[in-house]
This record gives structure tokens, sequence and C-alpha cells, in this order.
């Protein structure tokens, strides 16, 4: 566009581009001329008020007088102790005239009692001694003459004893010895308790892992089954970790995974 061509179609001949920039510089800088116009007479005002009210304030201080500091009174001094007045004197009572006391009269004399006879001492009856019992010794009975049974007489002849030492004697058959055992083997001794890997549990890293396992707790069973009084003991003995077990609810967590119950840990704890 050329710059001595008008603005627009139907614009006056001077209307043109150059003309219209320097108008509008034109009219900027007399808004900045009234708007720092403005400025400087809000400052001024504000330094004239500034000014009056110190000068107001100089005239009110050379006008006030100087008063000079009072001394605070002295104490009021002790007023001297009035002397007490004289006891006025009072009048002496008459003397109480003093009764004579009634004397009681001499009590009766009372008779003293008889002294009563001491009973005479009874004489200890003592026993006459029984006559000394004598043992009669039991009489042994006579024997009676029986007849004594004489031996019968042995009917063996020489021959037949003779024969009886001939044969010789049948030994009875000796009994066969019985069968030793063999001694039971020793039952199994009980698998130990596989080692889980505590740290599929939320919230427990390696070194929880190993602290539990130095407390003997290496399954997930061990913490499933624990009572609360169990809970709070192992808990004490975490150290740094305290709180941890109530927290991560380990106990609701290892009863998932000693099942192995994978979906139902993941419906409540999580991704494992």
């Amino acid at each position: 566009m050329d710059s001595t061509q008008p603005l627009f179609d139907g614009a006056p001949v001077w209307l043109t581009l150059p003309f219209a920039a320097i108008a509008a510089g034109v009219v900027f800088a007399l808004f900045i001329l009234i708007f720092g116009a403005r400025l400087a007479s809000r400052r001024n005002k504000a330094r004239e008020e500034i000014e009056e009210y110190n000068e107001e304030y100089r005239e009110d201080t050379a006008a006030r007088p100087i008063t000079p500091p009072v001394a605070p009174p002295p104490p009021p001094l002790a007023e001297a102790p009035l002397a007490p007045p004289a006891p006025e004197p009072v009048a002496e009572a008459p003397a109480a005239v003093v009764e004579p006391e009634p004397v009681a009269p001499a009590p009766a004399p009372v008779a003293e009692p008889e002294p009563v006879a001491a009973p005479e001492p009874v004489a200890e009856i003592v026993p006459a001694p029984l006559p000394p019992v004598v043992e009669e010794a039991p009489v042994a009975e006579p024997l009676a003459d029986e007849p004594i049974a004489a031996a019968a007489p042995l009917e063996a002849s020489p021959a037949s004893l003779a024969a009886d030492i001939a044969e010789p004697a049948h030994a009875e058959p000796a009994p066969a010895p019985e069968p030793v055992s063999a001694a039971p083997e020793p039952a199994p001794a009980p698998a130990a308790p596989t080692a889980d890997d505590l740290t599929r549990m939320k919230g427990v890293g390696p070194r929880l892992g190993e602290k539990l396992n130095s407390v003997g707790i290496t399954s997930f069973a061990q913490l499933a089954a624990l009572t609360p009084e169990e809970a709070d003991a192992l808990d004490a003995k975490l150290g740094d970790f305290q709180g941890r077990i109530h927290r991560d609810r380990w106990i609701e967590q290892a009863s998932f995974l000693a099942k192995e119950d994978i979906a139902g840990f993941e419906g409540v704890f999580g991704k494992l």
C-alpha cells in the first residue's frame, strides 16, 4: 500500500497513513502529559499537607510551657502515740460474808465381823496294799503212749536197681530260643515349617523380613495363628518397626497367603 494514498476509499486526500500515525502519537503524548500533571499535582498537594502538619506541630510545641518536674510529696510523719487514758477508779465491792459450812454427823460405828474358825484338816485315807498275785505255772500234760508206725521196707531188688542205673535218662528237649524282634525304627522327626517369603506382604521389606526371621517368624501360617496377646508380644520385639503389625494388618494378609488365596488377598489389599 502506498503511504501517499488515502486510508480508505472516499477519505480526504490528507488522511494518509503517516498522518494517522502522527495524530495517534500526538494524542498519546497529550494523554501522558495530562496523567503526569495530575500525578504531580497529587504529590505537591500531599507535600503541602505534610509541611502544614509539621508547621502546626512546631507551633504547638513552642507554645506549650515547659513544666519542671514535680517532686513527690514527702511521706507523712508518724503521729506520736497518744497516752492511754487513766483508768477510772473502781469501787471496791463489799467483802462477802462467808457462811460456815455444815458439819456432817459422825458415822455410826460398824460392828466388826466375828472371826470364822478355820476348818480342821482331813486326814488322807491310804488304801491297804493288795496281796501279791501268784501266777500258776502251766502243768505239762503226759504224752500218750501211742505206737509209732515203722517205715515200709523197700521192695526193689538189686537187679532192678542196676537196670535203672544202666538206662540213660531221657533228657527233656530244650525250648527253642524265641526270635529276637528287631528294635523299632525311630519315628521320623516332624518336618520343619517351610520358610515363606514374608516380603510378599504389603509393608514388609527385606530388613523387616530379616527382623521377623530373627525372632522366629518364618511362615505365613505362624502369623495367621497369632492371638492378640501374642501379636502384642511380637510387636514389642520389632524395635523401630513397632506398630506395623496392626497398621498393615499382617495377620489378615498372612491368613490369605498361608492358604494361597491370591484372589482374596488382591480383593482386600490390592495387587500382589
